[in-house]
């Protein structure tokens, strides 16, 4: 057990009663335990989940990340957290509602927290890169980036989990404005770095599902609605944004004969929602077009909140929109989604890709013979930009 401040601060985030969703690896286990020490913690700990093993780290994210000890890591474990907790209160709130449980119904969904950490620390065995943790916190309004390098040597590996438990305490405890705060007892030549964004109350609505949809203006302000009609939308994560992504935006606008911007989908079928500050760190990069952020990471769904709209994707893109395994595993179910979109008035233009090492156009794909108006096919020879964004990371990481 820590010391009894740390208890009094734990006291004060149970008195709370803030939902959390809590995932650790690599360090940070005894957040949980000492928050599950003290009485109350029910008020606070929904779920806790150590995902030590690699992989069951990457099904946790739902995908493979560049890293596995990293900022973008410990982000979107966090997102992952909060998620979860609203399924979990959702569902909870839906069996109340059945029993007529006016107690159970008192939980409120948008009123839970994801913390989460990914750390390397002290072995038994020497590491070659510093001893570090990278925590976060994910709110339906808030995200919070902390990171720290421990000097090496300076502690045993139980003092190191210590401090890295703490750190995360703490920084719960801040989320919901407790003060004071017990300081962490940090080295001279050690720096707690902590990044905090609170989202706009309407990019929180598309985050928390309560709005489809909400326009990123170039000079960076919000809107409803852009600035003049919006023939097209180049559709992507966009991280980073690169020239191939601005040709192409180009190519398909003289195609359309009219504006084309671009769209970023907070929630994505294959990875973690994203956090608001890499919402934010993608958008600053739309300075000239606007961006269009939903919460659309199917184009059954961008097609109803965009009726009319012309999408520009890519081939490997394509491919799978064009996999029934994303719409119920049957041919059948896919032409229904296919038949949603032509219904909506929407259509798409898709890019040469290279893809698994070979290039792949639309015509390499299967389009069933009713729905190839629906897609129109960019030649190789308007464009052709052989860029990708996990590469320009990849280089990135190894130049860093």
């Amino acid at each position: 057990m820590w010391s009894d401040i740390w208890q009094r601060l734990i006291e004060a985030i149970h008195a709370k009663a803030q939902p959390t969703v809590l995932v650790v690896t690599g360090g940070g286990a005894s957040a949980i335990a000492e928050l599950l020490e003290v009485a109350g913690a029910s008020q606070t700990v929904l779920e806790a989940r150590v995902p030590y093993f690699q992989e069951a780290l990457f099904e946790w994210l739902g995908h493979r990340p560049d890293h596995t000890c990293d900022e973008h890591t410990a982000l979107a474990m966090a997102s992952v957290a909060c998620q979860r907790g609203r399924q979990l209160l959702a569902a909870t709130a839906k069996a109340a509602a059945e029993r007529q449980d006016d107690a159970s119904l008192s939980l409120r969904v948008g009123n839970c927290a994801g913390l989460s950490c990914t750390a390397s620390l002290a072995s038994n065995r020497p590491k070659k890169g510093d001893h570090r943790f990278f925590a976060a916190v994910q709110t339906s309004n808030l995200t919070v980036s902390i990171r720290l390098i421990l000097k090496k040597g300076a502690r045993s590996r139980q003092d190191e989990e210590a401090l890295t438990g703490q750190t995360l305490v703490r920084a719960l405890a801040e989320s919901l404005g407790i003060v004071p705060l017990p300081d962490l007892g940090l080295l001279p030549d050690e720096e707690l770095q902590v990044e905090r964004v609170i989202a706009d109350p309407r990019l929180a609505a598309v985050w928390s599902g309560l709005s489809p949809l909400l326009w990123s203006l170039p000079d960076g302000t919000f809107a409803a609605q852009p600035v003049g009609p919006v023939r097209g939308l180049l559709c992507g994560a966009f991280d980073p944004l690169h020239r191939g992504h601005e040709i192409l935006r180009q190519v398909a606008e003289s195609r359309l004969g009219g504006s084309v911007g671009f769209e970023l989908s907070i929630t994505n079928v294959d990875k973690p929602p994203l956090d608001f500050l890499s919402i934010d760190v993608r958008r600053r990069q739309f300075r000239t077009h606007p961006l269009v952020l939903t919460n659309a990471p199917r184009f059954v769904t961008k097609a109803a909140v965009l009726p009319g709209m012309t999408f520009v994707i890519g081939s490997d893109t394509a491919e799978r929109l064009l996999n029934a395994r994303y719409d119920g595993g049957t041919q059948e179910s896919l032409n229904r989604v296919l038949e949603q979109i032509q219904a909506a008035g929407c259509r798409f233009l898709v890019a040469y890709r290279v893809v698994r090492g070979h290039p792949l156009r639309l015509s390499d794909l299967s389009v069933p013979t009713q729905f190839q108006g629906l897609f129109e096919e960019i030649p190789e020879s308007e464009f052709r930009v052989d860029l990708s964004s996990t590469e320009l990371r990849r280089n990135a990481d190894s130049h860093g």
